[in-house]
């Protein structure tokens, strides 16, 4: 078998015949409206609350938080209609911020904001490109049940109205993402975005990825409703990853979970068995190992207690470019983690992610094939690493041998798999 991953610098792979290997792809959608219609009859019929032009008012302050080019999320179809919205209630351009809910992710230069936002609406709306190292940047806006304090960028505490526009798929942290995911922890200072991270360690394992009803998505609910998130417009991409599945706007909570609902539907990939051995790619979430841990988690999901996941995946900005401690700390045991934090020797948003990875590693092996990291940082955060996908097949074949099964999952980042 000839297999092609969706990049155009890795070579394809030959699976021999004598594998027992099987490919897997996102359903695709047969698409009676059209992206616009879709996006145009969400904002007409919101979910738990009125349309957009009559909850806004002239002279309001609307800020609209929308998520980074980490995110496949149509936000270059989404927000014109979202500001024609506005603009036909009355609210005017200088009225309107648009606030790059960076969590702590890396600004975006200007080429990426006009490709993502489309150079129109970036030459003419204010547009912030926060540093969430800034912390004078943030304002506390109340304490969560839990006695934590809640802090946003100012632009979400100093408007008048707050709406997000972000993707709902499934999530390894926050069950899904999208919703009041924007601005908590999108528009989050590193503390909040911490608190919220580091619930994950508190949920059962295999409760997470896909799962809505958390406590990380339930601090997210509270959080985002306590910082003046008011109204939502997510996008569930369809299986072919050129259309849209479906578009929801309405109440934060309320038309989340309806677009909870049919993401669950749309990304569902049903595998025959659980394998040896899992080839799967990252795309589109690997602009670096930050995100393409998403591909690796779903990757575990296919494979048998013990299996080898292979992940292909560019990485063009290496593990991340804000966290170093992927690689200076790495992917170690849950425990030593856990005593980090109570010991103040690392950010609870770093931990969390540490901690899921470390959780994947404790399945099995894990072998990265990447053109942006190197081999010494690859075996710094855990894993084994291979120069190319041929020759980390021959790794895996060498450990489970040529009886081995395979399943193969393409574009793996947005799959939720189930076993048929």
């Amino acid at each position: 078998m000839i297999y092609s991953f969706p990049y155009d610098d890795f070579a394809d792979l030959n699976i021999p015949d004598f594998c027992n290997a099987k490919v897997y792809t996102m359903p695709e959608q047969s698409c009676v409206r059209s992206d616009e219609e879709m996006v145009l009859d969400a904002l007409a019929s919101p979910i738990g609350c009125g349309k957009l032009s009559d909850e806004v008012k002239p002279g309001m302050r609307v800020t609209i938080a929308v998520d980074d080019s980490s995110r496949s999320t149509r936000t270059d179809l989404m927000l014109p209609l979202v500001l024609a919205e506005l603009h036909k209630a009355g609210v005017s351009r200088e009225s309107i911020t648009i606030l790059i809910a960076l969590g702590t992710h890396r600004p975006m230069s200007n080429e990426e904001m006009e490709s993502k936002y489309t150079s129109e609406v970036v030459a003419n709306y204010r547009m912030v490109n926060p540093v969430w190292q800034d912390r004078s940047s943030y304002r506390e806006v109340g304490v969560s049940s839990q006695g934590c304090p809640i802090r946003v960028h100012h632009e979400i505490s100093d408007a008048d109205y707050v709406i997000g526009i972000g993707q709902t798929i499934a999530h390894m942290i926050a069950g899904f993402g999208g919703g009041g995911k924007i601005v908590v922890p999108g528009c989050a200072d590193c503390e909040t975005v911490g608190e919220v991270h580091w619930l994950s360690n508190e949920v059962a394992e295999g409760m997470l990825y896909a799962h809505r009803e958390n406590a990380v998505r339930g601090a997210i609910d509270e959080f985002s409703l306590k910082a003046g998130l008011k109204f939502i417009l997510n996008d569930v991409p369809g299986g072919d990853g050129h259309h849209l599945a479906g578009a929801f706007a309405g109440h934060p909570v309320l038309a989340h979970k309806a677009a909870c609902e049919v993401a669950l539907r749309i990304c569902e990939v049903k595998i025959d068995k659980l394998a040896d051995i899992v080839i799967a790619d990252a795309y589109p979430a690997d602009i670096d190992f930050w995100q393409a841990l998403k591909g690796m988690n779903v990757a575990y999901s296919a494979a048998k207690p013990g299996g080898t996941v292979i992940l292909v995946t560019p990485c063009p900005e290496g593990t991340s470019s804000q966290h170093h401690e992927l690689t200076t700390v790495g992917y170690i045991r849950t425990e030593q983690i856990r005593r980090m934090v109570e010991q103040d020797k690392i950010d609870k948003c770093i931990a969390g992610n540490l901690f899921l990875g470390a959780q994947l590693l404790d399945k099995g092996p894990g072998i990265l094939v990447t053109k942006g990291i190197t081999e010494d940082e690859t075996r710094a955060m855990g894993f084994a690493w291979a120069p190319d996908p041929a020759a980390a097949l021959e790794m895996a074949l060498e450990r489970h041998g040529k009886s081995a099964s395979i399943n193969v999952l393409y574009k793996a980042s947005k799959m939720i798999c189930t076993i048929k």
